[in-house]
């Protein structure tokens, strides 16, 4: 190891091992406004595998839009969610456990009403709901256009980031996979 190296911490785990970044050039074919790039659910979920350490897990895929894995939940029935139904009261909605949440919210008040025509999300609300519908150990992937705090630090450690770029002239995203103590 050099000496700058060695004086930056630039090898350290932090950013050896917990941030990656990805490009993922094409949109999916739907086009659905606001949905993930092409590939993008399916390599977050199999990033999901190789941490848990398991490949057969239970998925939750909250504010589903056009994604395709897992019990997908969504407000809007256009899109034939398994569950229709808010984020803000989920452990009404689903009796069991997962292993994995995957959410990609609006970004904000006015997308929320201006794309999807929901209310403003509450953050904290929609987060603690997932947290009891996550087994001990599972993963809440939270796919932002921002870096989202940690939910709830005391339930939560961030265990991996995912910069993902989707195309030229468009803004990256991030999945911050938090894994719940267990």
């Amino acid at each position: 190891m050099d000496l700058f190296t060695a004086q930056c911490g630039y090898n350290a785990p932090t950013q050896t091992e917990k941030n990656l970044a990805w490009f993922l050039p094409r949109p999916k074919p739907d086009h659905y406004k606001g949905g993930m790039p092409l590939h993008c659910e399916g390599w977050l979920v199999g990033l999901a595998h190789e941490i848990l350490g398991k490949f057969d897990i239970k998925l939750l895929n909250l504010f589903c839009g056009m994604n395709q894995l897992g019990v997908r939940v969504d407000l809007n029935p256009e899109v034939k969610p398994h569950i229709l139904g808010d984020a803000h009261v989920l452990s009404s909605l689903v009796s069991e456990k997962f292993d994995v949440i995957l959410a990609d919210p609006p970004y904000s008040a006015e997308e929320a009403k201006e794309l999807y025509g929901t209310p403003p999300l509450r953050y904290k609300v929609w987060t603690s709901e997932c947290e009891k519908v996550l087994g001990d150990g599972g993963l809440l992937i939270v796919y932002h256009k921002n870096v989202m705090l940690n939910p709830n630090p005391k339930v939560f450690r961030v265990v991996k980031r995912v910069f993902i770029g989707n195309r030229t002239g468009h803004l990256p995203r991030v999945a911050i996979y938090f894994q719940k103590h267990g």
